[in-house]
């Protein structure tokens, strides 16, 4: 089918610059939307001019291009219309608010989170135009862990807008925050809120109480540990139960994908509904009434598994193939997918910087347009073995799709995905026809147990499959360097090797050249930089001191023992700039000494020299008592108790010095205010982010 008959796919690639754009440029974002309607109103009046004068077909891209670059103004006005929704709510004062809670509250180990909606601020008498959203923190007790959606509640607290990345290459949780329209954090005590009532939508609630009704269902039915967790994800969308070894395995098996309800499971879902239904289709009327039953029920399991970005797009796509099949519509499955996307992108324009939305599209594009030609490579008779070739192209088709993106977020590629997916595919399909089943018997409680325990030897069997991938040998890269620059060349150059290959079209042959080599060149500069660094980094971890020696691709990372027992944290913080800089992981306790010939370190505990610098660490344990002065580069204190840098001044020589994470609020305004009074240079790294020595 030609571009010109593929609109909704010139729409998205028009609309989506301008909310990439109005995203990343402030100015542009801070145009009123009036302006901007006004300049979609002159180019529609131009277009429509132009199409009155019926310019010759070789001047019809002046038509096209006025045309495009209205959708592109589109694209900023629906990010300048998101933008404008925003509250303007005072921090750091005590106050009191009225709410609603709008996200279901998940219990962690000391609090209970979610979402609340701000609406009213009590002790002024403020009521809030554009209610402004809140992530809230309630401290667990019996109270809290009865919290549910809709509950309309009064709360005392403090807010305060969530920090940013500390470390070079952290997540940005306030980022991911506000791209969901959550612009505070509050902490609430038990105390300190009470409840008023519940209002809530209907449809919503509803869905919520579903869910934890079948969550039931799968409990009281022979599914426990992992193989509840587990059902519970594939099945609902609940994700809340599994631990973080049973995901990594996920991860490492190349079958994350199967525990995030998406396409594949609307899909299965749709297949069974519409052989269920099969029966309404001799006149229009059956047919009008089985389309609206399926795109009920279909839409319903959406909303009872939290409409992910990956099930909105099935739906969407399964509505518009169902839609279509009524009118009798030619089909095209790429300008399909494409109006999904918009629909999704006209509710909220944010959702193209959610991850699973874009694995999500890439894969299935990536299965589109890749699938046949990896599928022709072999002409198999034998129909078993066929089906195995198949479920190996698909999975090799999303692959490419998704594999230059999830080595950007994840730094991993699963080598065995191939090997792994020929069975998770039908055991997905036997886990959710299952599943259905089990929640269509659940009032008969003979059949629901047989099926329950059959549905748990299938997840059982998934969970064993899954579980052995990672003592394969070789069984994934880890550690991937992926910047965005990587990421599109990567991706082109698997557009254009795609149809070289298998369609001989040698005339893309020296395009894909350069690209190759603009990629070496990419990899070839990240190795360089890598082989010329040294440099000294003291980490921004809350409550905690941790320095990094790093010289060339080798390095020695100092941290305290309770965070040297925190595996995760650390790699929450710090994973991202470790894989940048070349590093494995190479970590050792702060509190002993140590010697490095490789990195150039030498490090007795409190002094310590890195190439040409000396330093010094002064912390509770040790302070430093001595009778004749000492010269260091620079001190890095960390611990609760105060030093008095005057005094430390008279016995060591120093230049400047660090605040350490570990040190408390408290010690940090009186060292800041010493090295304000003695005209010394200080850097704070719970201010200022992590302290980045170039040597």
């Amino acid at each position: 089918m030609s571009w010109s008959a593929r609109p909704f796919v010139r729409i998205f690639v028009f609309l989506v610059p301008g909310i990439l754009l109005a995203y990343w440029v402030p100015a542009i974002s801070g145009i009123g939307p009036l302006y901007i309607l006004s300049s979609i109103g002159v180019l529609a009046v131009s277009g429509y001019a132009v199409y009155k004068l019926n310019f010759s077909w070789s001047r019809r891209w002046i038509l096209g291009s006025i045309l495009g670059f209205s959708v592109f103004l589109m694209g900023i006005l629906l990010v300048n219309l998101t933008n404008s929704r925003q509250p303007e709510i005072s921090l750091g004062n005590f106050e009191t608010f009225m709410g609603r809670v709008i996200e279901e509250p998940v219990e962690t180990a000391e609090t209970v989170r979610t979402v609340i909606e701000i609406r009213q601020i009590i002790n002024n008498d403020t009521v809030i135009m554009n209610p402004g959203r809140t992530m809230a923190y309630f401290r667990k007790d019996s109270l809290s862990m009865q919290l549910e959606y809709g509950d309309m509640i009064v709360f005392q607290g403090k807010l305060t807008v969530p920090e940013g990345p500390k470390n070079p290459g952290e997540f940005n949780y306030a980022e991911f925050l506000a791209l969901q329209n959550v612009h505070y954090i509050v902490f609430i005590s038990g105390d300190n809120w009470s409840l008023l009532g519940t209002s809530s939508n209907k449809l919503k609630s509803l869905a919520i109480k579903a869910r934890k009704y079948l969550l039931n269902v799968l409990k009281g039915n022979g599914l426990a540990g992992n193989d509840y967790a587990v059902a519970a994800a594939i099945l609902l969308g609940y994700d809340q139960l599994l631990e973080p070894e049973l995901e990594q395995n996920y991860v490492t098996a190349g079958a994350m994908h199967i525990l995030c309800v998406s396409g594949l499971h609307v899909g299965i879902i749709y297949l069974v509904l519409n052989f269920l239904l099969g029966f309404l289709r001799r006149n229009k009327l059956q047919k009008i009434i089985k389309v609206i039953l399926l795109l009920t029920m279909i839409w319903f399991y959406a909303l009872l598994t939290g409409f992910s970005p990956s099930v909105q797009r099935a739906s969407l796509m399964i509505t518009i193939f169902i839609l279509a099949t009524l009118s009798s519509k030619q089909k095209d499955v790429y300008n399909t997918l494409a109006a999904s996307a918009i629909i999704l992108l006209f509710v909220d324009p944010f959702i193209i910087f959610n991850v699973g939305f874009q694995l999500s599209y890439t894969a299935v594009l990536g299965i589109l347009m890749f699938y046949k030609p990896i599928a022709g490579i072999f002409f198999i008779k034998n129909p078993v073995v066929r089906k195995v070739w198949e479920i190996v192209a698909v999975s090799t088709a999303a692959q490419l799709g998704t594999f230059p993106l999830a080595a950007h977020y994840f730094h991993f590629f699963p080598t065995y995905f191939w090997l792994t997916n020929i069975f998770i595919f039908p055991l997905s399909f036997a886990i959710v026809g299952a599943g259905m089943l089990l929640m269509a018997a659940s009032w008969l409680p003979v059949i629901s147990n047989l099926v329950g325990i059959i549905l748990s030897g299938f997840v059982y069997l998934l969970n064993f499959i899954v579980s052995t991938v990672k003592f394969l040998p070789y069984h994934g890269i880890h550690d991937l360097y992926f910047p965005w620059s990587k990421v599109i060349l990567v991706y082109a150059l698997i557009l254009l090797l795609i149809p070289l290959i298998f369609k001989k079209r040698f005339k893309i042959l020296f395009p894909a050249l350069v690209i190759l080599l603009l990629v070496i060149f990419l990899q070839t500069e990240h190795k360089f930089r890598i082989l010329n660094q040294e440099k000294l980094v003291v980490y921004s971890i809350n409550q905690h001191s941790a320095i990094d020696f790093i010289r060339q691709d080798e390095h020695v990372l100092l941290v305290d023992s309770t965070l040297l027992a925190e595996d995760h944290k650390l790699e929450y913080h710090l994973s991202n700039c470790r894989i940048e800089w070349g590093l494995e992981k190479n970590i050792e306790s702060i509190e002993g000494s140590f010697l490095n010939t490789e990195v150039n370190l030498f490090y007795d505990g409190q002094f310590g020299a890195f190439g040409d610098h000396t330093f010094m660490r002064i912390d509770d344990k040790i302070p430093y008592r001595s009778k004749n002065p000492v010269s260091v580069n620079f001190i890095i204190i960390s611990g609760k108790r105060m030093i008095d840098i005057k005094a430390l001044a008279e016995l060591v020589d120093f230049e400047f010095f660090v605040i350490d994470s570990s040190v408390p609020h408290w010690k940090q305004k009186k060292l800041m205010k010493q090295a304000k009074e003695m005209q010394y240079k200080c850097f704070n790294v719970n201010e200022q982010g992590a302290f980045v020595l170039d040597l």
